[in-house]
Order: structure tokens, then sequence, then C-alpha cells
């Protein structure tokens, strides 16, 4: 018999950490895998994008990598949306609608970055003196900072599917998932029908 540390999750990995096991629990298996393979590929590409809009406006434009992460961003989001859609949660439909949310999540974690991006920029060309890198530096860094974050967002609110609601609501009352589909299913909306 294994010992519980030795314990392999549905992913394959070993979970020492009890908490890292309630936090993939609801995780299919490969799911976050594949968000992080979509979210290499599109933090080189919306990296690669951020890094040649610095590079055009910089000599135009005294704040030209603020621009320049606007203009990635939205880009970078639209080709993440792409991938999250098709080959991460697997979703039917509602193409604009998950864009938008797409965007929402990245969006609340973007505004952050923004604020962030001309500290980390003014702090590494003075305390560090890098003049030229300084705007590459502080995007990668602002980059790398919301991965965790943007995938239960994506989970839990741009690539939602009414199955998640139900299972976490079951999950939340300790009833099985069935009893709670009946119920949203077999109950009447507050209000409607015949009053007893």
């Amino acid at each position: 018999m294994q010992n519980g540390a030795d314990k392999k999750s549905r992913d394959g990995l070993p979970h020492k950490v009890p908490w890292v096991t309630r936090v993939t629990s609801h995780i299919p298996p490969g799911q976050f895998a594949r968000y992080l393979m979509v979210g290499l590929w599109n933090t080189i590409f919306g990296y690669s994008v951020y890094a040649l809009f610095t590079a055009l406006l910089m000599p135009r434009l005294r704040f030209g990598y603020i621009v320049a992460s606007v203009l990635s961003n939205l880009m970078s989001i639209t080709v993440a949306y792409i991938g999250y859609k098709f080959f991460v949660f697997k979703t039917q439909g509602n193409y604009l609608a998950e864009w938008f949310r797409c965007i929402l999540v990245y969006g609340s974690g973007v505004l952050p970055g923004l604020v962030v991006l001309p500290l980390l920029v003014e702090g590494l060309q003075h305390g560090l003196h890098l003049q030229r890198s300084a705007p590459y530096i502080a995007g990668a860094m602002v980059m790398g900072s919301t991965v965790i974050y943007s995938f239960f967002g994506h989970k839990h609110f741009s690539f939602r599917v009414p199955e998640d609601a139900a299972h976490d609501a079951a999950t939340e009352k300790d009833a099985p998932i069935e009893d709670v589909v009946e119920g949203v299913i077999a109950e009447p909306p507050a209000g409607a029908g015949n009053k007893e």
C-alpha cells in the first residue's frame, strides 16, 4: 500500500501538499497541462508582439511601452481565446460571449499590470540602470504574474458551462449532482405556478 504522500493526482503528478489536491481536484485530467501549453505559446506570441510594438513605438512615444502593452494584450487575448476555446476548455457555441468574458478576465489582470508596468520600468531604469532593456524586462515580469489567476477566471467565468454550475452547487451543499440537476429542472421559478 502506498503512503498518502506518494499518491498521484489525476494529472499524474505527486501531490504531497493537501491544499494542492483541494485546488486541483475539480480540474479535469490534463486540462491544466493543456492550459499551460496554450499559455506558453501565447506568452511567447504575446511577448514577441509586445517587444515588436515596444521597439516600434519607443522611438516615437515617451511611454510607447504602455501603448505596446495595450495593443499586444488585445492581440494575444484573441489568440489565447482561440486556444482555450478549442483545445483547453472545449466549449460549444457562445463565441462572442466567451471572447468578451475572456477579455474581461484578462482585462481585470491587465489593468493592475498597466499600473505596475511604469513603476517597474522606472525602478529598473533608475535602480539597476537598465535603460533600453527595462521595458522588456518589466513586460516579462508583468506577463508572468497572471497565470494561475487567469486559469481560474477562464475556467469559472469565460468558459463556464452549466454542468460546472450544477457541480459547484452540489459540492457546496454536499448533495449528489443528480439531486441538484433534478432540482433545477423540476422546481419552477420562485413565484411561478400555483400557491398552496
